[in-house]
């Protein structure tokens, strides 16, 4: 049996993600601050729940989706069939290999990762642009 969704998740989320956007999130106590101005009455495990779900990374400038840092990570992609070297800084792969896992890219088969390089295996020639898609675009 499953739990009905709490009224107002969808607008606590939404304004979690607002905030997020406009770098206004460094604290999981600046979230809770801001979604009690809005009216929100939440607990810091409905927060740290919240930005679970959403896919929020808490980096230096604060909270960030995890599709923005991963634009910002990858700085290289060269593509050696069946495989692409996928380059970012020092302790970062780990983070861009989930991502691609987590897109479940029907031409990618899987991503190994080290410190700063992922190599992803390629299941067919095309997947290479749909991996550069994902890596490159900010959603």
């Amino acid at each position: 049996m499953s739990k009905a969704q709490p009224a107002g998740k969808d607008q606590r989320q939404q304004a979690i993600l607002a905030l997020v956007s406009r770098g206004s999130a460094h604290t999981q106590q600046d979230i809770a601050a801001a979604l009690s101005r809005r009216g929100h009455r939440v607990t810091q495990a409905t927060i740290s729940r919240d930005i679970h779900e959403l896919g929020l990374v808490r980096s230096g400038a604060g909270y960030r989706s995890t599709a923005a840092l991963v634009r910002e990570l990858v700085l290289s992609i060269e593509v050696v069939q069946p495989l692409a070297v996928i380059r970012t800084p020092p302790g970062t792969a780990n983070l861009v290999a989930r991502r691609i896992d987590e897109a479940s890219l029907p031409g990618v088969a899987g991503t190994v990762a080290g410190d700063d390089t992922i190599i992803a295996v390629l299941r067919q020639p095309g997947a290479s642009r749909s991996l550069k898609e994902l890596l490159q675009s900010g959603d």
